[in-house]
């Protein structure tokens, strides 16, 4: 064995300090959630008192973990403006065919921003186009559904989801890239010059109820204030799946029909000869929330300056639409839970006599619900240089059902990362798991995502389901709870959790960042990723 080769094998055998594999507790994961979620944080919401409250917390753990501030000018905090934008619920949608029309509720019906910032608008009889799933992919076998028509000043109508022919290496196959994405359908809209977009809901292509997006637009929502010469839709919008179809009627179509045109390769756009007439008021006002980031200093002299990035989203919904009398959004799991997993991660790397060679990077990220803002706004105007990010790992939604044989990261297989997983999994004796639900889309869906747009390889922690040693009876209560829970009031700290899940996810995550922390070569996207290319540009700008 040659010397580099032992050298490697030495780093690769060589395990975290012990006493940092004990450090994380049931206490310390719960005591930061149950301040986190507590009712006097009114629900986190940005640049609320309850989002104030929560910065404060937050920063005044790193500076007593001993955490060196790594935001701007010297601190903890990034500041990020803000647009806040509360749409008056007397909103309504009105689609006209002649003489008949068909008139749409917010919030019942639909939901929609301004997507300019506009306090008012009204506009009338704007022609509605089909764009089937409004996707232009030519690496996809030259996949185009705008097929050269010009759809400037009209409003799109769009299938959430990319196609699926079975073919797996089409698109995702079951699984959903981010041309799937809403975010996705809005941006390749305003770029096409449309007036507005309208994506169809359906809990089958979206993964979760209508519910979800109507109580995400009840309270304020927020984009990033920013000052750029990029085209804005107007109007981003949702319908449900029954208005869909019922102005879709009025258009002389059947929505199935559409759906099934939508499928093939050759599908191009279809005028429905309707137009929509929009009245909407918006309060819109400006404002800033913070990331907060602090740093454990790596201990070798050159790799310390690269880092290895942690996020967590420490914001939630605040105060929204009232259910069964409660308005408060609490996000306890979601993400009380996933900033407390972090924090203590922060802590036990901070209390090590022994660093990992590179940096850690804490980041603490805002306004995830309201389409990932935090972190989108650190990766593209990151406090470290980018180039020197060597890693993201995002913790949303800690396991509190209890330890598990197994667990599962989403994008695990795009990266190096995934190696490195696969022996750490084998130190434990864990079976790490796929995605359990890709055509959910779950990768575009966290934090991560904005780091692997910046072309950081990114994983976040999903958690094991084969759990062990839990009485089936309250595993089942657990799961139900969580399912019910999900973006809603009760979302609320429960006392039957059960947080060995969240300590082996800690014992997991601390193991393989001794690894990537220690390993000299960075992680590197696998052939053919979609963010390889971002990576392989952003690195060779160091090298000129």
């Amino acid at each position: 064995m040659n010397t580099l080769a032992f050298i490697l094998c030495f780093l690769f055998q060589y395990e975290p300090p012990k006493e940092a594999l004990q450090f994380v507790t049931t206490e310390k994961l719960k005591q930061h959630i149950a301040v986190l979620s507590h009712d006097s944080l009114e629900g986190r919401g940005p640049s609320s008192r309850g989002d104030k409250k929560a910065t404060a917390y937050i920063v005044s753990q790193m500076k007593q973990f001993g955490l060196l501030p790594a935001g701007e000018n010297g601190g903890y905090l990034q500041k990020i403006p803000l647009v806040g934008m509360l749409v008056n619920p007397s909103a309504k949608f009105v689609f006209s065919k002649g003489k008949n029309s068909q008139t749409l509720n917010y919030s019942d019906d639909f939901v929609a921003l301004p997507g300019a910032h506009e306090p008012v608008i009204n506009v009338k009889n704007i022609p509605v186009v089909f764009v089937g799933y409004g996707i232009v992919a030519p690496e996809q076998r030259n996949w185009d559904d705008y097929k050269g028509v010009d759809v400037s000043g009209k409003i799109l109508l769009m299938m959430n989801d990319d196609p699926n022919n079975g073919d797996p290496n089409f698109f995702a196959g079951k699984g959903r890239t981010y041309y799937g994405r809403w975010t996705y359908k809005y941006e390749i809209a305003a770029a096409k010059g449309a007036l507005g977009a309208i994506v169809i809901h359906t809990t089958r292509s979206a993964g979760y109820p209508y519910r979800v997006i109507q109580n995400s637009f009840s309270a304020e929502s927020f984009d990033v204030d920013e000052k750029n010469s990029a085209p804005k839709l107007r109007i981003k919008a949702w319908t449900t799946e029954e208005a869909t179809r019922k102005y879709v009627e009025l258009a002389g179509y059947n929505l199935d029909s559409l759906f099934a045109m939508a499928q093939s390769p050759a599908f191009k756009p279809v005028d429905l000869n309707i137009q929509l007439s929009v009245s909407m008021q918006s309060t819109v006002r400006r404002l800033e929330t913070n990331n907060i980031i602090g740093k454990v200093e790596g201990s070798d002299p050159v790799l310390k300056n690269q880092y290895i990035v942690f996020s967590a989203h420490y914001d939630h919904f605040g105060i929204g639409r009232a259910i069964d009398g409660d308005s408060i959004y609490n996000g306890a799991l979601d993400n009380a839970s996933g900033t407390s997993l972090m924090l203590n991660l922060a802590e036990t790397f901070a209390s090590m006599n022994e660093k990992p060679k590179r940096s850690l990077l804490f980041a603490a990220v805002a306004a995830e619900e309201q389409g990932l803002l935090g972190s989108q706004y650190f990766a593209n105007n990151p406090t470290v240089p980018i180039q020197s990010i060597a890693a993201n790992i995002n913790t949303d939604v800690m396991n509190v059902t209890g330890r598990t044989t197994d667990i599962s990261f989403q994008g695990d297989n795009r990266s190096s990362l995934g190696n490195d997983i696969a022996v750490v999994a084998k130190e434990m004796g864990l079976t790490v798991m796929p995605d359990r639900a890709p055509e959910q889309g779950g990768f575009y869906r966290s934090d991560h995502f904005s780091f692997a747009k910046a072309g950081v390889p990114a994983i976040s922690v999903g958690g094991g389901s084969n759990v062990v040693g839990v009485d089936t009876t309250i595993l089942k209560k657990i799961r139900t709870d969580f399912g019910k829970s999900y973006h809603q009031p009760s979302d609320e700290m429960k006392d039957y959790w059960i947080y060995d899940g969240g300590i082996q996810e800690a014992e997991f995550i601390i193991r393989l960042v001794w690894r990537i922390g220690n390993i000299v070569e960075m992680p590197y996207w696998n052939p053919g990723d979609e963010f390889e290319a971002v990576r392989k540009a952003s690195l060779k700008k160091v090298k000129r």
